[in-house]
Protein backbone atom coordinates (compact mmCIF):
# COMPACT_ATOMS: atom_id res chain seq x y z
CA UNK A 1 0.00 0.00 0.00
CA UNK A 2 2.86 2.57 0.80
CA UNK A 3 4.49 2.05 -2.57
CA UNK A 4 0.82 3.04 -4.42
CA UNK A 5 0.92 6.11 -2.38
CA UNK A 6 4.50 7.15 -2.62
CA UNK A 7 4.21 5.95 -6.74
CA UNK A 8 1.36 8.46 -6.77
CA UNK A 9 3.27 11.25 -4.77
CA UNK A 10 6.00 10.71 -6.95
CA UNK A 11 4.33 11.43 -10.34
CA UNK A 12 1.80 13.91 -9.74
CA UNK A 13 3.61 16.68 -10.93
CA UNK A 14 3.33 15.14 -14.39
CA UNK A 15 -0.23 14.48 -13.97
CA UNK A 16 -1.29 17.74 -15.76
CA UNK A 17 0.82 17.30 -18.31
CA UNK A 18 -0.81 13.82 -18.83
CA UNK A 19 -4.26 15.27 -18.57
CA UNK A 20 -4.13 17.54 -21.56
CA UNK A 21 -2.60 20.77 -20.03
CA UNK A 22 -1.73 23.89 -22.39
CA UNK A 23 1.20 22.51 -23.94
CA UNK A 24 4.28 24.54 -25.80
CA UNK A 25 4.66 24.35 -29.11
CA UNK A 26 7.56 25.81 -30.09
CA UNK A 27 9.52 24.07 -27.42
CA UNK A 28 9.77 19.94 -27.63
CA UNK A 29 8.19 17.92 -25.38
CA UNK A 30 11.28 16.08 -23.87
CA UNK A 31 12.45 19.89 -23.26
CA UNK A 32 9.45 21.16 -21.72
CA UNK A 33 9.21 21.20 -17.36
CA UNK A 34 7.36 18.39 -16.05
CA UNK A 35 8.15 19.44 -12.35
CA UNK A 36 5.90 21.66 -11.37
CA UNK A 37 8.09 22.98 -8.20
CA UNK A 38 11.32 21.66 -8.40
CA UNK A 39 13.65 22.73 -5.19
CA UNK A 40 16.95 23.34 -5.62
CA UNK A 41 19.47 20.70 -3.28
CA UNK A 42 22.77 21.96 -0.98
CA UNK A 43 25.67 20.63 -2.76
CA UNK A 44 23.83 19.72 -6.27
CA UNK A 45 25.65 21.02 -9.21
CA UNK A 46 23.35 23.16 -11.59
CA UNK A 47 26.06 24.86 -13.57
CA UNK A 48 29.90 24.06 -14.37
CA UNK A 49 32.95 25.43 -16.91
CA UNK A 50 34.20 22.82 -19.10
CA UNK A 51 37.62 22.08 -18.89
CA UNK A 52 38.26 24.21 -22.14
CA UNK A 53 36.78 26.98 -20.65
CA UNK A 54 38.56 26.91 -17.21
CA UNK A 55 41.97 26.98 -18.36
CA UNK A 56 43.34 25.77 -14.85
CA UNK A 57 47.27 25.26 -16.16
CA UNK A 58 47.37 28.33 -18.24
CA UNK A 59 48.64 30.84 -15.50
CA UNK A 60 50.49 27.98 -13.98
CA UNK A 61 52.72 27.77 -17.00
CA UNK A 62 53.00 31.62 -17.53
CA UNK A 63 54.78 31.86 -14.47
CA UNK A 64 56.54 28.33 -14.14
CA UNK A 65 60.13 29.94 -15.45
CA UNK A 66 59.97 32.81 -12.80
CA UNK A 67 58.74 30.29 -9.74
CA UNK A 68 61.63 28.23 -10.75
CA UNK A 69 64.24 30.63 -10.53
CA UNK A 70 63.10 31.60 -8.28
CA UNK A 71 62.94 28.51 -5.62
CA UNK A 72 66.37 27.30 -7.20
CA UNK A 73 68.12 30.90 -6.06
CA UNK A 74 66.05 30.44 -2.41
CA UNK A 75 67.35 26.58 -2.18
CA UNK A 76 70.89 26.66 -3.77
CA UNK A 77 72.56 28.02 -0.84
CA UNK A 78 71.45 24.74 1.43
CA UNK A 79 72.37 22.12 -1.15
CA UNK A 80 75.02 23.54 -3.41
CA UNK A 81 78.11 23.70 -0.23
CA UNK A 82 77.02 19.49 0.21
CA UNK A 83 77.20 19.16 -3.19
CA UNK A 84 80.55 20.76 -4.03
CA UNK A 85 82.23 18.82 -0.92
CA UNK A 86 80.92 14.86 -2.09
CA UNK A 87 82.38 16.20 -5.80
CA UNK A 88 85.68 17.10 -3.95
CA UNK A 89 86.21 13.95 -2.02
CA UNK A 90 85.17 11.93 -4.74
CA UNK A 91 87.81 13.53 -6.88
CA UNK A 92 90.54 13.29 -4.06
CA UNK A 93 89.29 9.58 -3.82
CA UNK A 94 89.80 8.78 -7.30
CA UNK A 95 93.35 10.68 -6.89
CA UNK A 96 94.13 8.91 -4.16
CA UNK A 97 93.53 5.50 -5.22
CA UNK A 98 94.87 5.99 -8.24
CA UNK A 99 98.04 7.48 -6.56
CA UNK A 100 98.02 4.24 -4.36
CA UNK A 101 97.68 2.19 -7.25
CA UNK A 102 100.47 3.36 -9.25
CA UNK A 103 102.99 4.18 -6.52
CA UNK A 104 104.88 1.02 -6.36
CA UNK A 105 105.82 1.25 -10.17
CA UNK A 106 108.14 4.32 -9.67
Amino acid sequence: MSFRISSRLLFRATSSIRAGAPKRADVDLSMSKWWAAFKHQDGLVTQHLSPFEQQALMPWVRTWPKRLYEKFVASVFDWAPSLGLMYAIVEWSEWKHHDIAHHHRD
